[in-house]
């Protein structure tokens, strides 16, 4: 924001989000949600992990969403749905290892849900693979 000159109110208005919003994720009160992180990353043509902390360098290019918001949760899960698979895991296995309750995991499993981004950031690490490609953006 600070390279760009661009206000907390201008961001806001330019990915659809309340001011309040961009304020509490800048004092770090919370993370955006997987559909607001999606939609600064391709504002500011950088990378969901960038924005995250997950990298620590990020150059800025032109990266353009894959899939959209709403295919995001099915990829989501299929990509958890091949993990599982492929490591012949249980969703309770899962579940522990991203320190999440099943009930929690069972609806995402249902897509009545998505995990919170903190959540996201965990099974990234533990599938060894960006927050980006979870999210259908790589």
């Amino acid at each position: 924001m600070e390279s760009e000159k661009l206000s907390k109110r201008a961001l806001a208005k330019g990915i659809g989000a309340q001011r309040k919003s961009v304020l509490d994720w800048l004092k770090g009160n919370y993370y955006p949600r997987y559909d607001a992180l999606i939609k600064l990353a391709n504002f500011f043509g950088t990378s969901t992990d960038y924005l995250l902390g997950v990298v620590a360098v990020c150059e800025k290019q032109d990266v353009k969403s894959y899939c959209a918001l709403e295919e995001v949760p099915e990829r989501f899960i299929q990509i958890l749905n091949n993990y599982l698979k492929e490591n012949n895991f249980s969703k309770y296995r899962l579940a522990k290892d991203v320190n999440t309750g099943e009930s929690t995991l069972n609806r995402w499993f249902n897509n009545s849900s998505m995990p919170e981004t903190e959540v996201i950031v965990r099974i990234s690490r533990l599938l060894n693979e960006s927050v980006d490609y979870l999210l259908g953006r790589e």
